[in-house]
């Protein structure tokens, strides 16, 4: 039996561990904390869960099958979480004006008549440069920034567009999105359905271990963020070692608060806050109007973060707290009196998906093949879950077909 080391256990490593020991491969997992899983968690409070970080992933057939075969039934959202805000003076469900909604329809429609291709990303655009090239200013503005600053947690304008809409032009089958999913018990418990089904087929989980690629045999993997793989790597392959060390990474901030009382004023799967109005958060997710009986009280997650926010990560909670209350008085509107609070902080956690990855992730792709050697994580391209798996079966199938 053919052996594969897999080096970092976050959900990337656990799901291509799980997808490596299905073929047949003998699989060792090292992590370098106590515990599997990366940012993913969920801590369990007297007033209800609060995630640490993401709270689902995007339902698609390959995660509807993960949960099947872990034995899950997933906990789909509610019909209240259909609706959603952006943020213009208050949350609304359509920011733009009349005039400037006209503008935005005179603007695409043609575009759209004459076919997808018209839209398709240039060389070294950013995000902010795409969106008005094609959507005008104010919908770049309130719409697309604060969308893609939600998923991608930094302002629009430093964002590579070739690297977060490319894909939707690529000819590749894409699998089809049917809205979202979690565990009835929050994301830990999928972490720990996973552990628990890798150590059934015999996977070797090594926690608290130091794993050096030059010393293992056979393929390795390496499963943990772009900074961490740079280091990893600087011994035995000292050139993608270098490329890896370019990318920037992101600080994440996440804010659970637990209200005495419901705001109802907003009832949806969140608000997402475009830049420009002097405010730190991102966005904020309405937890008690996501997913069923997942609270005892009414509570809400705060997001806060971006390359140039290292500051934020530093604030003791009292700051964060104070900081929290007035901006969400502004954005709300409303002054519950908070009951409890879980803040959790992630330093440099995400890739910054800016130009230079885009140039970095190109030459990594024309470098020649590296024998035995796989790179997986949120910096290649797919920084959601959902995308994390799908590579998960990719690189799986890839040492499948050259070492099976």
């Amino acid at each position: 039996m053919k052996k594969v080391s897999v080096i970092g256990a976050g959900f990337a490593g656990l799901t291509v561990s799980l997808r490596l020991a299905q073929k047949g491969f003998e699989v060792d997992l090292y992590e370098s904390s106590s515990r599997v899983g990366g940012l993913l968690g969920t801590d369990i409070t007297d007033y209800g869960i609060a995630e640490r970080a993401a709270n689902a992933l995007i339902r698609t057939e390959k995660a509807d099958a993960l949960f099947k075969e872990l034995g899950l039934t997933p906990d789909l959202p509610l019909h209240s979480s259909k609706k959603r805000f952006l943020f213009r003076e208050t949350p609304r469900a359509w920011p733009l004006n009349f005039l400037e909604t006209l503008g935005f329809i005179a603007r695409l429609l043609p575009k759209a008549l004459r076919g997808k291709k018209n839209f398709k990303p240039h060389k070294g655009e950013t995000l902010q440069a795409w969106g008005q090239r094609n959507i005008g200013p104010q919908a770049t503005r309130f719409i697309l920034g604060p969308a893609m600053q939600g998923i991608y947690g930094n302002d629009i304008s430093g964002l590579s567009a070739s690297l977060i809409l490319g894909p939707l032009f690529s000819k590749k089958k894409k699998d089809r999105y049917k809205g979202l999913l979690t565990s009835p018990h929050g994301m830990q418990d999928l972490v720990d359905h996973l552990e628990v089904k890798l150590k059934e087929m015999g996977v070797k989980i090594h926690l608290n271990a130091s794993a050096n690629p030059k010393s293992l045999s056979g393929p390795v993997v390496i499963a943990t963020s772009a900074e961490a793989a740079s280091r990893l790597l600087t011994d035995s392959h000292a050139s993608v070692a270098a490329l890896l060390k370019q990318i920037r990474m992101s600080s994440l901030m996440s804010v659970t608060l637990f209200f005495n009382k419901a705001q109802e004023s907003f009832k949806g799967f969140g608000c997402l806050i475009p830049r420009g109005y002097g405010l730190k958060s991102l966005g904020v997710l309405m937890n008690s109007y996501i997913f069923q009986g997942r609270n005892k009280t009414y509570n809400e997650t705060w997001i806060l973060g971006g390359v140039e926010e290292d500051a934020l990560m530093e604030l003791p909670d009292q700051e964060i707290l104070k900081l929290l209350a007035e901006e969400r008085h502004r954005i709300l509107g409303h002054k519950e009196s908070l009951v409890d609070y879980r803040i959790n902080r992630w330093k440099k956690a995400l890739p910054y998906y800016n130009l230079q990855l885009e140039e970095t992730l190109k030459t990594i792709g024309q470098m020649a093949p590296t024998p035995d050697l796989y790179l997986h994580g949120n910096y290649l391209g797919g920084i959601g879950l959902s995308k994390i798996l799908e590579r998960s079966e990719m690189i799986a199938e890839e040492i499948a077909n050259q070492y099976g």
